[in-house]
């Protein structure tokens, strides 16, 4: 999964990822924390990189100020894998012992108005973004 990895960051962040900037507005947001690692920093996008050794890796994901409401969530990897999870949060366990790179993405649904949105956010273990 490591090759392109910079390239799907960066076409990831040009096409509705959310940025800190965005974040501030009260927009729905992908928390990320990949451990092990240190404690998570405080505020709603985690930490979602390490470099802790380890033989696995968890990533916990969690869609973060989305309004009052129904939804049904949709959770995938960068190599198209749906998630078992169903709500707004979501965990994936890596392999550890060696370098990963993925992108995990959430649509969501509000099921009232049916409107959709997809969020997504890059991980790193024992390598760079």
């Amino acid at each position: 999964m490591k090759p392109l990895f910079g390239s799907a960051l960066a076409a990831l962040l040009g096409s509705g990822a959310i940025a800190p900037a965005a974040a501030q507005t009260g927009q729905p947001v992908l928390y990320c924390f990949v451990g092990p690692n240190s404690q998570p920093p405080v505020g709603d996008f985690g930490r979602c990189s390490t470099n802790y050794p380890a033989s696995s890796y968890t990533a916990v994901f969690e869609v973060r100020r989305l309004p009052a409401g129904s939804y049904s969530f949709v959770w995938t990897t960068e190599s198209g894998l749906v998630l078992a999870c169903a709500t707004a949060r979501c965990s994936q366990t890596y392999r550890g012992n060696m370098e990963i790179s993925d992108i995990v993405s959430v649509t969501y649904t509000n099921l009232a108005t049916g409107e959709s949105r997809t969020l997504s956010r890059a991980l790193a273990i024992n390598g760079p973004f």
